[in-house]
């Protein structure tokens, strides 16, 4: 077994992506000031500091209603009306009782309990993705991988009939692939998103007339404060759901590969100590973490790092610098598995930590380890750079292709 001290891990380290890179200099440049300045360019308050960052999102009086947030810092653009309708259950723009119980019923769904006993149905479905491609020298792991294998889980939890599948995941990436929507042009990406919608209206409907074991059935009985809720309601909360478990799980699966490419002693100690594979993926939150920042409105006068933020005052605390602080994070830029305190804020914090980061944790610990049990080779093909679209807003490749070398059956 190869050694797995912090030393080893120093020997061979790969270069950052550009945009990357470039991504995280613009962040070092910008805190070169202090944890916590006055951007005029946004009229917003920006906060790179890790106690900063933490005030901030554990203060309930720094609502997460980031349209009010965008809108104050003038930085709002339209909304399609179908998006509105399937995000008008988004915990973001809810007062905090109501958000209380809307967030209680969906984190149900993603509580670390409920996800481990879909372990064995992700670990079957990972199996079968991984027989569908083998022996493909090359192939792009988000594409074929990464993207459909929570999508599948997904459509598992929430009792989407399998003759429903390809239909209702041709929709569903409307709302989940940015790519692809940016791809198939505004008009496209409406009648598309409107099919959806259609399609949870008529299963909500159905799972009434017809209840199931299934998550949306549970979701068409429940009440909020003695109220069943609307049928509106119910669509717009499987779509928050769709959000909240399938972008995050996809963008942490390919963090995790790219992570591990740029740090092959750290991959070859994985590969050697499968046990390793929790502690990776939280070295991923905090090192790469894909959602590198959140956006608050401060409700009240409110010091944080020394500074008053006046209240009105849109707030864009960028977590990927906090998780860079060197003052919580010692050697902040290194990729260690052995941190003995990864306090990270990669999916943000308090009532609103992301709802997928359960299920993400666990599908990419399945996943990752059945990838390596199936190939003795995984390195990102690197023949043109990868491309990062938007690393201010997701911090994930939009492609990743990969050369794999498959392992003797006998060695799997």
């Amino acid at each position: 077994m190869l050694p797995a001290g912090p030393e080893m891990e120093d020997r061979e380290v790969r270069p950052l992506d550009k945009e990357v890179a470039e991504f995280y200099a613009w962040l070092t440049h910008l805190q070169q000031d202090g944890p916590v300045m006055f951007d005029e360019s946004l009229r917003a308050w920006q906060i790179f500091g890790y106690d900063e960052a933490l005030q901030v999102l554990s203060d309930p009086s720094f609502s997460a209603d980031m349209r009010a947030a965008t809108r104050a810092a003038g930085m709002e653009t339209p909304i399609p009306p179908v998006i509105e309708r399937l995000t008008s259950a988004s915990f973001f723009t809810m007062e905090p009782a109501r958000h209380r119980a809307f967030r209680g019923l969906v984190s149900q769904a993603f509580s670390r309990r409920l996800v481990n006993t879909l372990a064995p149905r992700v670990a079957e479905t990972a199996t079968a993705i991984l027989d569908g491609l083998d022996g493909a020298g090359t192939f792009d792991l988000l594409e074929r991988f990464a993207y459909p294998l929570p999508m599948i889980v997904l459509c598992d939890l929430l009792g989407i009939p399998h003759d429903d599948r390809r239909a209702f995941q041709s929709w569903a990436s409307a709302l989940t692939d940015p790519a692809a929507a940016q791809a198939a042009g505004a008009d496209r990406l409406g009648e598309e998103l409107e099919q959806l919608e259609q399609y949870l209206h008529e299963l909500v409907q159905r799972r009434r007339r017809e209840p199931g074991g299934d998550l949306l059935s549970r979701l068409a009985a429940a009440e909020v404060d003695g109220q069943p809720l609307t049928e509106d309601e119910v669509v717009s909360l499987a779509a928050v759901m769709l959000l909240a478990g399938h972008n995050t799980t996809t963008m942490l699966l390919a963090n995790l590969v790219v992570c591990l490419d740029e740090n092959p002693a750290a991959s070859a100690a994985v590969r050697a100590d499968r046990k390793l594979l929790p502690a990776a993926i939280e070295e991923v939150f905090r090192y790469r973490g894909p959602l590198p920042r959140a956006l608050r409105l401060a409700t009240r006068d409110t010091e944080v790092g020394g500074h008053t933020v006046p209240a009105g005052a849109p707030v864009v605390v960028w977590t990927a610098a906090a998780n860079w602080d060197p003052a919580q994070f010692p050697q902040p830029e290194r990729f260690d598995l052995h941190r003995t305190s990864n306090r990270h804020l990669g999916f943000g914090h308090g009532m609103h930590f992301c709802l997928g980061a359960p299920l993400a944790r666990v599908v990419a610990e399945i996943a990752m380890s059945l990838l390596m049990d199936r190939c003795s080779q995984v390195t990102v093909a690197r023949d043109e750079p990868l491309a990062y679209p938007a690393p201010r807003v997701n911090l994930a490749p939009a492609r990743l292709p990969v050369n794999v070398r498959w392992a003797a059956p006998a060695a799997r």
